[in-house]
């Protein structure tokens, strides 16, 4: 009797353990073991989810179920919802490997619009453009060119555009900003580059870079034969001698004296010079005068009578007299400046004809010079 109420006791002890460990291998199948959240690897209990670097999931029968992808502000986006950050927008999904990823699906612009691959769009201020771009398994957002002045019209990066007598090319400086740079002027449809000179009428130019900005500098005149001149320089025209002169904000040609041939050669009389034709016993005294706005003339000042070597009688053009030759009694001489074609000369007569000599002449007294 002792002997079977031992071996009933054992009986219920061997298939209470048998049940125990049973129960024990079903709980360890239904767990995983992994790290995450933050933690080193463990045991994970059935239905806790886990979250392991930018994806999260759930321990289901011992094996980690995929549920979604986390964006940077750690929000949980499930499997096949899309989401947008750092200028994309991605898809959260299963990659042919069977392996949770992020997949790019758009760009997205500043003000959050989506675009599809190849789609373009402006920047807020409407200066340059993109373009969303495929790139291998991703999308990427390219700057493409600028827009154009008139804010019409877009130019790709590299490329130029004439705006309002001016060239601009669209540009990407090493800062990375994208702009229209001004690279070269225009004149009556011609292009010139920095540097380059053009006549324009009476005047030379070239184009400028100042301050980051092409400019249109005038450096010179163009004279009667079409030549360059550079300030300062002279040139002649119609006896009139010319100054270039270029000055901020303002340039002309000025008259500054009176062109006339002397002895062969040709002189520039500056305005107020004066000078004289000589011949043996009289000269005619001529100066340079301003004729008008910008033109000079060469006038005659008057003739003047010389004896003895010493200058003595002054006479204006048009003009007669009659003078009493020093230290000779009753002894006189008649003079008159007579006007012609180049200015003016001297008649020297016996006064007994100076009716023939001084027709049409004005007389004056007789006057020192």
């Amino acid at each position: 009797m002792q002997n079977s109420l031992v071996l009933l006791c054992l009986s219920i002890l061997s298939t209470q353990v048998l049940a125990y460990s049973d129960v024990d291998k079903g709980a360890a199948r239904s767990r995983c073991w992994t790290s995450g959240n933050g933690r080193a690897a463990q045991w994970w209990p059935e239905g806790e989810q886990i979250t392991r670097g930018k994806f999260f999931y759930e321990c289901r029968r011992g094996q980690l179920e995929p549920l979604g992808c986390l964006s940077n502000q750690e929000e949980k986006v499930p499997l096949g919802s899309t989401f947008q950050q750092d200028g994309y927008e991605f898809v959260c999904q299963l990659g042919n490997d069977g392996y949770i990823e992020f997949g790019y699906s758009a760009c997205v612009a500043a003000e959050g619009r989506t675009y599809q691959k190849g789609e373009t769009w402006t920047d807020a201020k409407n200066t340059y453009y993109y373009r969303c771009r495929e790139d291998g398994r991703v999308v990427k957002t390219t700057i493409e060119g600028c827009i154009a002045h008139d804010k019409q019209r877009r130019v790709p990066l590299g490329q130029t555009d004439d705006f309002n007598g001016y060239t601009y090319k669209c540009q990407q400086k090493t800062t990375g900003v994208v702009q229209m740079c001004s690279v070269g002027c225009i004149h009556e449809g011609t292009r010139y580059t920095v540097g380059q000179q053009y006549k324009d009428g009476d005047y030379v130019f070239y184009c400028k870079l100042q301050g980051g900005k092409c400019t249109k500098q005038c450096i010179g005149c163009v004279d009667a034969n079409g030549q360059n001149l550079y300030d300062g320089q002279r040139y002649k025209r119609d006896g009139t001698t010319y100054q270039c002169e270029i000055r901020p904000g303002k340039r002309s040609h000025r008259a500054v004296g009176c062109n006339i041939v002397e002895n062969g050669r040709d002189i520039n009389k500056v305005i107020g010079c004066r000078w004289y034709e000589q011949n043996p016993d009289w000269k005619v005294e001529k100066t340079c005068e301003a004729d008008g706005a910008n033109k000079t003339k060469v006038t005659t000042v008057g003739c003047i009578y010389k004896y003895k070597g010493f200058d003595r009688i002054f006479l204006e053009p048009g003009k007669y007299t009659i003078w009493n030759l020093p230290k000779q009694k009753e002894s006189s001489v008649g003079l008159a400046c007579r006007k012609t074609a180049d200015g003016a000369e001297m008649l020297i007569f016996d006064v007994a004809e100076m009716e023939r000599n001084t027709n049409g002449l004005v007389y004056d007294l007789p006057r020192g010079k």
